[in-house]
């Protein structure tokens, strides 16, 4: 029994191996047909590849021919150009210098002729001024500087009378001043009102002293003040009138008054 057991337990082996290698025919039979094909797909990408490379030749051969021609034919070009170029640039050399040339001689001919102009202009200018230094004085001048020189005239002659005047005046002054002294006092005490002073009581039947005594000018003079004159006042300083030596007993004359009255000029 474990003999048959054995036996049967082959035999379905060898039908699940037979099985399997009818499988793994079938398997191999189509990828040899899968494996052929891709050799006849290999073979005939290899005819596309030689095929593209001639042509990638056959291509590059030609792109080198055209770029050969066309660098010889951009040098053609350039060269043409450059000649063409040249040719412009000299014509255009030639063009500016001949205008350069006409506009150099137009500029000193027109520097010639402002030239004459100014000089003429000139001429004509010192003409003018020679002719305005030299003009004649207008009327209405003539009569400004007539009524001006007659309006000068009347002021000096005001300030020589007021000078006049002025030299009296002080001249009387002094007179006066002097007489004044001989006649009262020639050395008087003078004194000046103190209100600050205090009020003494009511029943202090005394005078009050409202004056204060200030010093003797006679104790001054004599102290060498008032030039060694004792019965003179001080002279005013600077003053040329006090320079003068005066009679004390002869007075001098009245003052007469003005013929023609003082007139005084306003001018605008």
């Amino acid at each position: 029994m474990e003999l048959e057991r054995s036996i049967d337990i082959s035999r379905r082996q060898s039908k699940e191996h037979m099985c399997r290698i009818t499988d793994l025919q079938d398997e191999v039979r189509h990828r040899e047909h899968h494996i052929s094909d891709l050799d006849k797909e290999v073979q005939h990408l290899h005819e596309n590849i030689n095929a593209l490379t001639k042509e990638l030749e056959f291509k590059g051969k030609e792109i080198l021919r055209i770029r050969s021609e066309s660098n010889q034919q951009m040098r053609l070009h350039e060269q043409d150009l450059n000649k063409r170029l040249e040719k412009e640039l000299d014509v255009m050399t030639a063009d500016h210098l001949r205008e350069k040339n006409i506009m150099r001689a137009d500029f000193n001919k027109t520097n010639e002729l402002l030239k004459e102009v100014n000089a003429a202009l000139q001429v004509s200018l010192e003409e003018m001024e020679e002719k305005y230094l030299m003009r004649e004085s207008k009327p209405e001048d003539i009569q400004m500087i007539a009524e001006l020189k007659a309006m000068l005239t009347e002021r000096d002659q005001v300030i020589k009378k007021l000078m006049e005047d002025n030299k009296f005046y002080q001249l009387e002054l002094v007179n006066r001043e002097t007489n004044f002294n001989k006649v009262f006092n020639s050395s008087p005490t003078v004194g000046v009102i103190n209100p600050l002073m205090k009020q003494k009581k009511k029943n202090d039947k005394s005078p009050t002293n409202r004056f204060v005594s200030v010093p003797n000018l006679s104790a001054l003079e004599s102290g060498g003040v008032g030039n060694g004159h004792p019965n003179r006042l001080d002279p005013i300083p600077n003053s040329p009138v006090h320079d003068i030596e005066f009679n004390s007993s002869k007075p001098l004359p009245q003052p007469v008054p003005p013929k023609e009255p003082k007139t005084f000029l306003r001018y605008h």
